[in-house]
């Protein structure tokens, strides 16, 4: 059993659902709290926003409730790639929302701060001057990994972007294609194929 928390204030101008908000975001960290009391593990829908497409509004409003929800430590989040309410589902606001928690994961991990992270030896062997740098290190080398990078972020120079005039939303719908197209997702274990056809099959003949 879980705690299911969809939590939403409603628009002061026509009453509808907001999918977003300072409110609804304090009402997810307030629902966290009754969950750790009734020690019951809580589902927070932390994607879900309330825009009608994958937009400056979604990624907003999925970004910060997914924050809350990451802080103050939600067992499990639901809602990627809906929008309008969880009323349309998006593959483009899929794909961006899992950057979006891939963001927040990295984020959540912290600073680590050890002898490793301290590159004490590296700052040693380059030392200060106008033309030092860490590019040509071991250390540097070993850690280039580490650093974050973006999907569907767009970091290209100016003069690429102004040519293309593409981003994120192109990007994802793409990448969407290509996964339905090449994806194989592994077969269920037979046993539970077998149990699952047998349940469906008393379903029917009723």
């Amino acid at each position: 059993m879980f705690y299911a928390a969809a939590q939403t204030a409603s628009d002061l101008r026509t009453g509808g659902y907001t999918g977003g908000g300072p409110e609804d975001f304090l009402f997810g960290a307030a629902t966290n709290v009754l969950s750790d009391f009734y020690d019951i593990p809580l589902s927070m829908g932390s994607f879900a926003t309330g825009a009608k497409e994958p937009d400056w509004q979604a990624g907003i409003e999925n970004s910060l409730s997914t924050f809350m929800a990451s802080v103050v430590m939600s067992d499990m989040l639901l809602g990627v790639g809906l929008v309008h309410g969880s009323r349309i589902w998006s593959y483009e606001q899929m794909l961006m929302d899992c950057e979006i928690f891939d963001i927040i994961h990295k984020m959540m991990q912290g600073i680590v701060v050890d002898d490793e992270t301290l590159a004490l030896d590296a700052i040693r062997a380059v030392g200060p001057g106008p033309s030092s740098n860490f590019l040509t290190q071991k250390h540097t080398k070993k850690h280039m990994g580490d650093i974050w990078v973006p999907k569907f972020m767009d970091r290209r120079p100016y003069e690429i972007w102004e040519e293309r005039r593409d981003g994120a939303r192109d990007w994802a719908r793409e990448k969407a294609k290509h996964i339905l197209t090449t994806h194989q997702p592994d077969p269920l274990d037979p046993q539970l194929s077998e149990e699952l056809q047998r349940i469906i099959a008393s379903i029917e003949g009723e």
